[in-house]
């Protein structure tokens, strides 16, 4: 008797602080009881019988029993069974649909934190000032980070040279000596119910039931266990609608990006910037599907070339067609019509620019060019300027304008070419020139439609631009005079040298002469001369001057 009442205590001490936890005991009971439905249907046929072995008053003080609910679990059998387990599912599917402000797409990713020493895996949403919003997959995405995992781990074998049957071999042998973790799941609660009856069927053999004390103690062990396992599933329970509620109100898993190592993004095969402070991955659109060939309209172009049977390509873009042939059902407007032909392993190329008009017969001939390397540049406008591999200032004139065909240019892995004119935005392209090709480039450049003082910004880089380059000509201008006028000065202390002459020979002579006469008339004529020589190279040299103080005010 002492025994039992002990045994009694020591379970209503176990139970009263779930008690005192719990707000609706009651609640708790019903939640918990359909999935202890069916594990407390052997120990209430157990109930059933004690009480019938037991027909002596002295099991009167059994509270216990009484405050176990177990038996209302077995008043209720037609109540749907409800498992915790699919409403934590549900959560999680709740939260995953609830909309976001950020539109993009999600993406399974591997992520690394500062101090983990293992990579894990879960669902990206977005980086939003700093933070990046992660969440837990659901059983769908679990099963799409599988399937991209074993993408991945099937890549690096085909990488390495590995054959997939023997390490498929090898992850069963990996799988099968891990066995001992497989019984923990459920070593909690359930394990040890089934095992009372066999022990309890052994002590019955033993002939235990003649002793009326050893009874009662197999039955207060038991229903001792009865109450420790329903305390246990109770708080097992509470955790999992704890869990439920907390991933319900916040199903994010937030991580400062400064404290991540990687984030790599396994759809997309590749790294997540984590630099950006605000970012989310962009939906996926195919742009295969939606490039036109060319603009649809109401034209025909017919395409003829020299030779014949050459492949036709709109604004460098193959249509499927062979020349002779007519471009059906094209917009009207101006195009880069190119035709190419393999001749012994090269490919030939011949490129025309063509305007088509909707209203006329359309046609055109093109032959085929010995292969040259070559850059076709096109643009809408025309007349733009181009400047290859330097950026446009005001020291410096276009190299080229629109439309041009570069013959005979060097083949460049990176080639960058600017493209300029007013009223539309800078354009810059990087692009590879290829070896014995074509290299059609067709640009349409972007109107500026709404900012003024960007357009007057770029006439006054044109102004300035040219008042330097007419700096710069008079500059070279200036060489001119300043060399003509030197030159003058020459001839002019020659003309002088020589009248000096004369009139040195002239005093020495003592008598009046012929002679003496003409040396007097020629010292006369070479001072005349010298003097007008004197005289332009003076002009000269001002002229020369004035341009190159011009050509430093406007150059510089």
């Amino acid at each position: 008797m002492l025994n039992r009442i002990c045994v009694l205590f020591l379970a209503l001490v176990v139970a009263l602080p779930v008690l005192a936890d719990e707000d609706d005991w009651d609640n708790v009971a019903e939640t918990a009881a359909p999935v202890q439905a069916e594990p407390a249907a052997e120990p209430t046929t157990e109930t059933a019988a004690a009480p019938a072995a037991e027909s002596v008053p002295v099991a009167e003080p059994t509270p216990a029993a009484e405050s176990t609910p177990a038996p209302e679990a077995s008043a209720k059998p037609a109540e749907k069974k409800e498992d915790p387990f699919a409403k934590l599912e549900a959560a999680k599917t709740s939260a995953d649909t609830t909309p976001k402000p950020a539109v993009g797409r999600e993406v399974p990713v591997r992520y690394w934190v500062m101090g983990d020493s293992v990579e894990q895996e879960a669902i990206f949403v977005k980086i939003e000032r700093d933070t990046v919003y992660l969440k837990r997959p659901n059983a769908d995405e679990q099963k799409n980070l599988e399937k991209l995992q074993e993408q991945t781990i099937a890549a690096m074998e085909e990488s390495n040279g590995q054959h997939q049957e023997d390490e498929e071999d090898d992850e069963a042998d990996s799988v099968a000596t891990p066995a001992p973790p497989t019984p923990v799941a459920v070593a909690d609660t359930t394990p040890a119910e089934p095992e009372q009856p066999q022990e309890q069927a052994q002590e019955e053999d033993d002939g235990a039931d003649d002793d009326f004390e050893t009874a009662l103690q197999k039955e207060d062990t038991r229903m001792k266990m009865e109450e420790i396992a329903r305390v246990e599933e109770e708080i097992r329970r509470q955790e999992i609608q704890d869990s439920i509620a907390a991933d319900s109100a916040n199903p994010f898993i937030k991580i400062y990006r400064l404290d991540l190592r990687r984030l790599y993004n396994m759809e997309d095969d590749e790294m997540i910037d984590l630099g950006l402070s605000n970012y989310i991955v962009p939906e996926y659109v195919d742009d295969e599907e939606e490039m036109e060939l060319y603009p649809p309209g109401s034209a025909n172009l017919f395409v003829t070339s020299v030779p014949a049977a050459c492949s036709l390509f709109v604004n460098g873009i193959p249509i499927k067609q062979v020349a002779p042939d007519t471009i059906r059902h094209i917009a009207p407007g101006k195009y880069t019509i190119s035709v190419m032909q393999v001749l012994k392993g090269v490919e030939w190329w011949g490129t025309a620019v063509v305007r088509i008009n909707s209203d006329s017969l359309n046609r055109i001939e093109i032959p085929v060019e010995r292969p040259s390397t070559r850059l076709t540049l096109n643009t809408d406008p025309e007349a733009v300027e181009v400047f290859i591999n330097e950026v446009p200032t005001v020291n410096i004139m276009p190299h080229y304008m629109t439309d041009v065909v570069l013959d005979g240019i060097r083949p460049q892995a990176k080639a960058s070419i600017y493209l300029r004119k007013v009223g539309y935005r800078d354009t810059t392209i990087v692009t590879e020139i290829k070896a014995f090709m074509p290299n059609l480039i067709n640009v349409e450049m972007e109107p500026i439609l709404d900012d003024l003082a960007l357009i007057e910004e770029q006439n006054a880089f044109n102004d300035e631009r040219s008042k330097r380059r007419i700096g710069r000509g008079l500059l070279w201008s200036s060489i001119v005079p300043l060399i003509a006028g030197g030159v003058m000065w020459y001839l002019a202390e020659k003309d002088w040298s020589d009248a000096a002459d004369k009139k040195k020979a002239y005093g020495m002579s003592a008598f009046e002469s012929p002679d003496t006469q003409k040396m007097y008339k020629d010292n006369h004529d070479l001072n005349k001369k010298g003097d007008t020589k004197a005289g332009v190279a003076i002009g000269l040299g001002v002229v020369g001057v004035g341009l190159l103080v011009a050509g430093f005010v406007l150059a510089f």
